[in-house]
């Protein structure tokens, strides 16, 4: 016996065609859809859940009887080069949509709880100087200027200076894919981080695609972003201010200060050493990439225009073989993964919050993207809350 049957309107399946990237969809899927648009042939439920996984389009949207609105502003802030994205991507929209209710979660769960707003948000301004932001920040933090020296690499001073700003309120989150899905990978071109600001829920994503130190630039930059009190959504390289903004200039400007301070600078800086050799020591030494290094050097006059582009090429080139090196890298222990993507304590505040029964487990899930299995392996791995 055949399936039922289930109608799909048109006007969806035109919303669905326009926000579904045709290279990544073969050709009989898109002749499918065109066929139950004409209503030549009508879909099972069977066939709108494989549809949906070929195009990544949620399964309930195809149940609608008009087109989504999904709320996407934060995507027009990315460029890439001098071109507009007018397209998010599936992946970056899935993750936005799971981050945004993550915040909206937490935030309800600190007034209910009657935590106080954090003072620190929204507390510079544009006007206010690259030096006078970064020390803001490090007062706030209570960052030495040579904070940097604590950890031995980029890694190391990205886990410490994460588990800081999570003591101050806010929340960090990490991933490279949806959920545990291998096939849905979060392209670094498309975006490094993102910033969404809240007086209570001030929460930063970091795509962990990116390299060790990209993951450090970009968890400075959004840093910045949030005393700014300025959503974000980040990814051009460290290197470049290129086609952005004077707000994302100046986010580059201070996370390139809190990470390499014009003062410690200008002590390593040895300007009797190859540039080629002092970089490379500096780099080791403020515990960053070369890149940030050579930007830096180049800023203060330490190098020609023409030994600074031919060295960002070279920068450019290792840049693209890291990441490719990165993508052949094993991911890992799963449960060991899944802990350090997701904030600790939200994490803790959620469990809380089901055994109180103020949040159905089946919510618990959804938030962390886990069942009911891996929900409580990652909860034993915290230490079981």
């Amino acid at each position: 016996m055949a399936g039922v049957t289930v109608p799909v309107h048109a006007p969806v399946i035109d919303w669905i065609m326009q926000n579904i990237h045709e290279d990544q969809v073969t050709p009989d899927a898109l002749d499918q859809l065109n066929a139950w648009k004409t209503g030549e042939k009508q879909p099972t439920l069977k066939q709108l859940e494989a549809m949906s996984r070929k195009t990544r389009i949620p399964f309930g949207y195809f149940l609608l009887q008009t087109p989504p609105d999904e709320d996407i502003a934060l995507a027009e802030y990315r460029t890439v080069g001098s071109k507009k994205h007018q397209k998010p991507s599936r992946e970056l929209i899935d993750i936005l949509d799971q981050m945004t209710a993550i915040q909206d979660w937490m935030r309800d769960d600190l007034k209910r709880e009657q935590s106080d707003a954090a003072t620190f948000i929204g507390s510079c301004s544009l006007r206010d100087s690259t030096s006078e932001i970064a020390q803001r920040i490090r007062d706030d933090l209570a960052l030495k200027t040579n904070w940097y020296r604590g950890g031995k690499n980029a890694e190391d001073n990205f886990n410490r200076l994460r588990s800081t700003l999570a003591q101050h309120g806010l929340l960090i989150f990490t991933g490279g894919k949806i959920g545990a899905n291998t096939h849905r990978p979060l392209d670094v071109k498309e975006f490094r981080a993102f910033t969404l600001i809240d007086t209570h829920a001030p929460l930063i994503f970091i795509n962990t695609t990116d390299t060790a130190n990209g993951r450090l630039f970009s968890l400075l930059h959004e840093t910045v972003h949030v005393w700014l009190g300025k959503n974000s959504l980040f990814n051009n390289p460290e290197w470049s201010d290129e086609h952005v903004s004077l707000l994302e200039q100046k986010c580059n400007a201070v996370a390139a200060e809190l990470l390499v301070p014009v003062v410690d600078f200008s002590e390593v800086w040895a300007s009797s050493i190859p540039v080629e050799d002092m970089i490379e020591r500096a780099a080791r030494h403020f515990r960053c990439s070369e890149a940030v290094i050579l930007r830096r050097a180049y800023e203060m006059k330490r190098i020609p225009q023409d030994v600074y582009t031919r060295m960002l090429a070279l920068q450019k080139e290792r840049f693209e073989h890291a990441k490719a090196q990165k993508k052949k890298s094993s991911g890992g222990d799963f449960y060991n993964t899944l802990l350090s993507n997701l904030d600790h304590r939200f994490l803790a505040a959620l469990e809380r919050s089901v055994i109180q029964g103020n949040t159905q487990d089946t919510d618990a899930y959804r938030l962390t993207a886990t069942n009911r299995r891996t929900y409580k392996g990652v909860l034993e791995r915290m230490g079981g809350i």
